[in-house]
């Protein structure tokens, strides 16, 4: 007799994956991970340097030039003291040359004295004012009493040529009174005749005199006064003959340009 036998199928329950599968997936996704991570944390680094670039090269800025604002100060105090410093040497330099002028202008009429200067006791004096500072057809000098001045003292700008006298004196200051002062009378003659005559000082550098019209006088004539030695006073310049007065009148002008003397030569006067 044959027996039945029933077999029982016992299924067995299999894993998909196993255990290692699942270990290199997680080990993969960890690193995709980590790898997505750094992507994204270099993008974003890069994102936050771009937009946080531009306050950076500012404050960069403002770094360096505050750093330089005491270089700056420094520089522009050493800028202010050498302009200081040559400031200083320029006025220096302005002032040597106004002492060199003044030297040279002083050696210049001493030349002058030495080469014009009388032969005999004449005291030097420089004219230290002139018309317009003071009244017309007069100088101002540098002498007075101190120095051996009297009034009526003779005042000559060259050996042979006499401009005028002291009229006022102080103790180291002197007036002069030209030929041509206003009411100053003096006593010459012609040059080329030696006949005397009276001129008188009509002020403005003019000199007259009137003489008979047959006097013998024309225009260039010298007039010449006597004294140590004989001198030139003046030179006509114009001869008006008046028929019915029966008159010359005669316009003469000093022989220098006053405007243009620096010395004179002072003649004391001889006192009997």
């Amino acid at each position: 007799m044959l027996m039945k036998m029933t077999f029982q199928i016992k299924h067995t329950n299999r894993e998909l994956f196993g255990s290692s599968f699942l270990k290199t997936l997680i080990i993969f996704l960890l690193i995709l991970v980590l790898i997505l991570f750094f992507n994204i944390f270099d993008s974003a680094h890069s994102l936050v340097s771009n937009f946080f670039s531009p306050f950076l090269r500012v404050g960069d800025y403002f770094y360096k030039s505050i750093n330089q604002i005491p270089e700056f100060f420094s520089s522009k105090n050493k800028l202010l003291a050498e302009n200081q410093s040559l400031s200083d040497q320029l006025e220096n330099d302005r002032l040597d040359l106004i002492d060199y002028e003044s030297i040279k202008s002083e050696n210049e009429k001493l030349r002058e004295a030495l080469k014009i200067k009388p032969i005999g006791n004449f005291i030097t004096a420089s004219v230290i004012a002139k018309s317009p500072q003071i009244p017309l057809d007069s100088l101002f000098l540098d002498k007075g009493l101190a120095d051996g001045l009297n009034i009526g003292d003779l005042v000559l700008s060259s050996e042979r040529v006499l401009v005028g006298k002291i009229v006022k004196l102080s103790k180291n200051r002197a007036t002069v009174a030209l030929n041509s002062f206003a009411g100053q009378v003096s006593f010459g003659y012609v040059g080329r005749t030696n006949e005397p005559l009276e001129i008188k000082g009509n002020g403005g550098s003019v000199i007259t005199a009137k003489v008979p019209i047959d006097f013998d006088i024309m225009v260039g004539d010298k007039i010449m006064v006597g004294g140590s030695t004989d001198s030139l006073v003046a030179v006509v310049g114009v001869v008006e003959e008046d028929q019915s007065s029966g008159f010359k009148n005669i316009l003469m002008s000093l022989p220098v340009d006053v405007s243009k003397t620096n010395i004179v030569f002072v003649e004391p006067v001889i006192k009997e």
